[in-house]
């Protein structure tokens, strides 16, 4: 029989003090795939594995989150000419063998988690006998997203424009665990194959995941906590850091509005799906997210948690991100010191409307270090001093872009002005006279990007922003000419040789 090796899982219970997340484990076994499914907690093993591979360093623990990603969208300067690889990653030289290596890897690495979900998802209809309570459609349902989740995403980096995809393959969609090559398909069949996995995930997850029921703030208890959780099974608790029910909505809306709003099918989807995040209610009647706001930044949470959709928890986020960000940290803007102190950021962050803006009010500083002068480091990640109120995650999907989807898709100004200014209120965004009452539409398009950049920096987001509207250059009104693209820097190669990405 042909040897087929997961990694396993050792999962800590949680403790009366609630401090142990089921995601703080080690990988610490290898065993069979035969002998891994064979129980229920073998499935969560696998699932949590899965997990742990989104968070490598080539994945959404760096590359594709604050690293390689943020360098291409140029958010991060190369502070040293010297670092030729990092140079020609931000100039698109995608031909640099360094840079080559780096793409490829993260390639791989979207492969390995589709390998991972697909694991599970080959396994688990079989063994649906195995399982107690919901867990079979819980764990079928993450796996898919997860699936979906890790496909889009390659779709994003190494597909085509989403304006001109053209009728040729552009990239495999693996729905098996295979020594077998997986032939690619085309862009409009590979995003109907990410569709039909929400869409399965959605119909599993509606009515059994436990965030459809019980509020974030029951499922994820205080560490002074004395009451006993909600769920007998805590393996469920902390949905906020699982694909979860509204993540897949949350994740259709997103691939609907990357598919084109222009498309009336495509525009309705995006703003349903949205919507339905937005309007999502806990078993109190409370919204079960709500925008980030200054309340929230003066607090110390400068992810903005309490609209983390889905998220990674990292253990080790307040090392990671000091390491990165910090003093000595490689990720920062070089920001020329003029009469008010900043320049690109006075571009991104105009003077006249930063006041009172959550993304600008205490989230840049200029670092102090001698060889550093006028280099601005940025403050999204870096932890709370005290341990015990530090927010140990990075957000995948967040409730902010839905209002901006729903910016985007209206079609009308008025309803568009309504969403925004909903958005821009929480903020902290003057919105006082609405689009500009010529050529509204193209006024909502640079707020929109705009808003992209400022909302979503170090998450991964702004390359793919850019490569939607195919930018070429920003425009003027609103930051500086640092950044200009042709369609080639949109067009990263996926590597040379086809790589199936296997278990065996």
């Amino acid at each position: 029989m042909k040897k087929i090796f997961l990694s396993t899982i050792l999962i800590g219970a949680l403790t009366g003090s609630g401090c142990n997340k089921w995601l703080d484990v080690k990988p610490v076994a290898q065993t069979t795939k035969d002998e891994l499914f064979q129980t229920q907690k073998g499935f969560r093993d696998a699932l949590t594995g899965a997990y742990i591979h989104l968070k490598d360093n080539k994945a959404y623990g760096n590359s594709l989150m604050w690293g390689n990603i943020e360098y291409m969208a140029r958010n991060w300067e190369v502070a040293s000419s010297s670092n030729v690889p990092l140079m020609n990653l931000a100039n698109a030289n995608y031909t640099d063998a360094t840079v080559r290596g780096w793409l490829d890897g993260s390639y791989e690495q979207l492969y390995k988690i589709v390998a991972d979900a697909n694991s599970i998802l080959e396994k688990i209809d079989a063994k649906q006998s195995i399982f107690t309570d919901n867990n079979y459609a819980l764990i079928k349902g993450e796996a898919l997203i997860l699936r979906a989740f890790a496909h889009f995403d390659a779709l994003r980096m190494y597909g085509p424009l989403p304006g001109a995809p053209g009728t040729t393959a552009v990239l495999p969609y693996v729905k098996a665990v295979s020594s077998q090559i997986v032939e690619p398909v085309t862009f409009q069949q590979f995003v109907l194959e990410v569709i039909a996995d929400l869409d399965a995930a959605e119909a599993l997850l509606k009515t059994t995941d436990p965030l459809t029921k019980y509020s974030l703030t029951e499922l994820n208890p205080p560490a002074s906590s004395s009451l006993p959780p909600v769920l007998d099974d805590d393996f469920y608790m902390y949905r906020q850091i699982r694909f979860n029910y509204y993540s897949a909505l949350a994740l259709k809306a997103r691939v609907y509005t990357w598919m084109g709003l222009t498309d009336e099918g495509n525009r309705a989807n995006a703003a349903k799906y949205a919507q339905m995040v937005i309007d999502a209610k806990d078993r109190t009647g409370q919204p079960t997210f709500r925008l980030g706001r200054e309340s929230d930044r003066a607090s110390g949470d400068f992810t903005m948690s309490p609209e983390h959709i889905a998220a990674l928890h990292i253990y080790n986020l307040n090392d990671v991100a000091n390491g990165a960000f910090g003093e000595t940290g490689s990720l920062m803007r070089y920001d020329l010191n003029v009469t008010d102190g900043y320049y690109y950021l006075n571009n991104l962050f105009p003077v006249s409307e930063r006041g009172s803006d959550v993304r600008w009010l205490g989230m840049w500083a200029y670092k102090t270090t001698a060889n550093m002068t006028n280099y601005v480091a940025y403050k999204k990640y870096i932890q709370r001093p005290n341990e015990n109120q530090r927010v140990l995650q990075v957000p995948l999907l967040r409730l902010s872009e839905m209002y901006l989807v729903l910016t985007e898709a209206a079609k009308t100004k008025e309803e568009a002005e309504t969403w925004y200014r909903a958005f821009a209120a929480q903020k902290g965004v003057p919105f006082t006279t609405g689009f500009s009452t010529t050529g509204w539409e193209n006024d909502r398009k640079n707020k929109i990007i705009r808003e992209y950049v400022r909302e979503f920096y170090a998450e991964g987001q702004t390359f793919y922003t850019y490569k939607r509207f195919n930018v070429t250059t920003l425009p003027a009104s609103w930051t500086y000419t640092y950044y200009s693209a042709t369609a080639a820097r949109y067009l990263v190669p996926k590597p040379d040789r086809e790589i199936n990405y296997h278990n065996n």
